[in-house]
């Protein structure tokens, strides 16, 4: 992504002066405090698929979640007029205007367009697998690269039909892997007390599994190894 230039851009550098946060830098720095935790994670793609009105979400973890999660949904899917904004950040269609804040009239968890934002920014990978009312049972995948752009198959063409297709009923499925491995600090962390975040986890999606009329949800997990 580029940004348009500024007075700032043009200013000398001094040593120890005031200088420009490269973009890239800035984006790591603001998603690190959305996505803070392993549970956090899972809680912004659960929001996602309740949003959706799914009344089905599978969460699946290999290794507790270090290896990788996914969170899969039966709901309204992703239209393709929307795909190329889904990772960018603060893009989102649940929020028209300031006005819809100030009038109480935002009905969903999620609506600033930061979740699947950040989680680029901060994992080794992440895929998106997709499919509407309309064109199921085939599904489009979106590989997403870390500034939430499409990684397209070719880099010289945005052509959304040269996207790979899968079987897919209508919903969504993410797939996040390598949590954190762009933050090595935050990821020994992680590594480090797994399974209480694991446990942390677990104990948001049986609260969220409570409060959550009409819908099915499964959750497991896969050693390392199988």
């Amino acid at each position: 992504m580029t940004h348009a230039p500024s007075a700032a851009d043009s200013m000398p550098a001094s040593p120890g002066g005031i200088r420009r946060i490269a973009p890239s830098a800035v984006h790591r720095i603001t998603s690190n405090q959305v996505v803070l935790d392993l549970q956090t994670a899972v809680k912004e793609l659960v929001e996602n698929s309740l949003d959706a009105h799914a009344s089905s979400i599978d969460i699946r973890f290999v290794d507790y979640g270090l290896v990788s999660f996914e969170v899969a949904d039966n709901g309204s899917g992703i239209p393709q007029q929307d795909w190329q904004g889904i990772g960018l950040k603060y893009h989102t269609s649940k929020l028209r205007d300031w006005s819809m804040l100030q009038e109480g009239k935002v009905e969903t968890f999620g609506f600033r367009g930061e979740a699947i934002s950040s989680l680029c920014a901060l994992c080794e990978s992440i895929s998106c697998v997709t499919a509407t009312q309309d064109s199921a049972p085939i599904g489009t995948i979106l590989p997403l690269l870390s500034d939430g752009s499409i990684d397209f198959p070719s880099k010289t063409s945005t052509d959304l039909s040269s996207l790979k297709k899968i079987a897919r009923q209508r919903g969504t499925t993410i797939t996040v892997t390598g949590l954190f491995r762009k933050l090595p600090v935050r990821r020994k962390e992680f590594e480090k007390n797994v399974k209480r975040e694991y446990a942390k986890a677990q104990v948001y999606l049986q609260a969220y599994a409570l409060i959550s009329q009409g819908v099915r949800w499964n959750v497991s997990n896969t050693p390392k190894g199988g």
